[in-house]
């Protein structure tokens, strides 16, 4: 088993998640459950139009995905527009897919009009062809939504691939040039801070254990007391618990795992990503790397495993893949490995609604950065019955997983399907 220095996330370093252990508040106009991007955005503009607001968060603020993703950001979601159109028809898939643009916008401008430090760069991403099938398809559907929603993109032949990232394995693929990359910890504390100066109040390590009560009156309770609020929101995405069941039902937590090599210095990691961008895939494996923001380091994340695995035990995948992509990083040191965990629809789409009078925005399938802080003040906009927080989010179905209840039985034989999905592929 290979040695790392920590398991902590790189991102961690230099904004580690912090403690909020002021005593709950009695009452509140609304509560929200969760303190990721959703939530401590619903938060900043339900703050800013008056609402007395409290944000639980069963960790400490941030300890979820929200500091431990890749810190890319895009405008885009997993279902394409063939598979929306036909599940919904074409006018709804059309703006679904143009929504993603609406959030990517969106979050970058908060980033810009709070003045947050996150090293946000707008480098474009490559997303590279597995093989000749997938670069084929990716053809297709960039002229789709070309067409469709305006997308900015351009293909890239595999000849020109060496001129985006130095490894031999892409057929192809094409550079979203509106997609950028952050730091995910820096983002998260700017929004948290952001988020207590307009007068909400963050509580960390108080889980929500049971939300009784009807519209209008709701009662929390968690280990550290209880809140009684007038509106809830839910915001757990990933991290979701049994304590909201219906919710529970619906978003299932995958793992995803991240290792940072040691410094390898500016010039090696412009050598083997020239252009600076994010990189994604299309291969089942779906590797995603980038430069870390100060140009010194690979971050690789990847799907060595489905369960939430202690990541020592997920090192030799991740150092195979990493090698596979790139020989000429054969026994680099890696400082870095952790997890978090993806919140997975059934359908692969984000949902935007209310059930049982709580309000809820969860279901970001490996897609959140732009999408979550997007959702969070839609939701918050809804609540406060303003018509701007109108999405085509709420249009679509939320579907039940089967046999589902917040415990992922199924993740040990998927990850064999996934085992054989790899060896077609010719994945190590």
């Amino acid at each position: 088993m290979s040695a790392v220095t920590t398991t902590a996330p790189y991102w961690w370093d230099a904004a580690p998640p912090q403690e909020r252990s002021d005593p709950l508040p009695a009452t509140v106009d609304v509560a929200i459950v969760g303190a990721g991007y959703t939530g401590l955005a619903a938060a900043l503009t339900l703050a800013r139009a008056g609402r007395q607001v409290a944000v639980l968060d069963a960790e400490r603020p941030g300890e979820g995905a929200s500091s431990r993703n890749g810190g890319m950001i895009g405008s885009g979601h997993r279902v394409g527009f063939a598979a929306a159109s036909e599940r919904y028809g074409t006018d709804l898939a059309r703006r679904l897919l143009a929504e993603g643009n609406n959030a990517l916008a969106y979050t970058t401008r908060l980033i810009e009009r709070e003045a947050i430090a996150c090293h946000y760069v707008r480098s474009g991403r490559f997303r590279g062809a597995w093989n000749a099938q997938h670069y084929a398809a990716m053809e297709r559907e960039l002229d789709t939504l070309r067409r469709e929603i305006g997308l900015d993109a351009t293909l890239v032949p595999k000849e020109q691939v060496s001129e985006v990232v130095a490894t031999p394995h892409y057929q192809g693929g094409c550079i979203f040039h509106q997609h950028g990359g952050l730091h995910p910890g820096l983002f998260h504390r700017g929004l948290l801070e952001r988020a207590e100066a307009t007068g909400a109040t963050v509580h960390g390590r108080a889980p929500v254990l049971e939300i009784a009560g009807a519209q209008g009156r709701h009662r929390l309770t968690t280990p550290r007391g209880t809140v009684e609020a007038g509106e809830v929101i839910v915001a757990t995405n990933g991290y979701t618990r049994p304590g909201t069941p219906y919710f529970s039902q619906r978003v299932v937590p995958a793992a995803s795992y991240l290792v940072a090599t040691e410094e390898i210095g500016e010039n090696r990691v412009r050598a083997l990503i020239p252009g600076g961008r994010m990189i994604v895939e299309t291969r089942a494996r779906h590797c995603y790397y980038r430069a870390s923001p100060d140009g010194r380091r690979l971050l690789l994340g990847a799907r060595p495993a489905l369960r939430n695995l202690d990541p020592r035990r997920t090192l030799p995948t991740m150092r195979r893949l990493l090698e596979h992509l790139f020989p000429e990083l054969s026994g680099v040191g890696l400082t870095h490995a952790w997890s978090g965990l993806v919140g997975m629809s059934r359908d692969s789409l984000p949902h935007l609604g209310r059930h049982a009078g709580r309000w809820y925005a969860l279901g970001y399938s490996g897609s959140g950065v732009a999408m979550a802080p997007y959702l969070g003040h839609k939701v918050a906009l809804r609540l406060l019955g303003d018509p701007e927080g109108e999405t085509p989010f709420e249009q679509t179905p939320f579907p039940a997983v089967p046999f589902f209840s917040g415990q992922s039985w199924f993740l040990a034989p998927l990850e064999l399907w996934y085992r054989v999905k790899d060896w077609r592929e010719g994945s190590p």
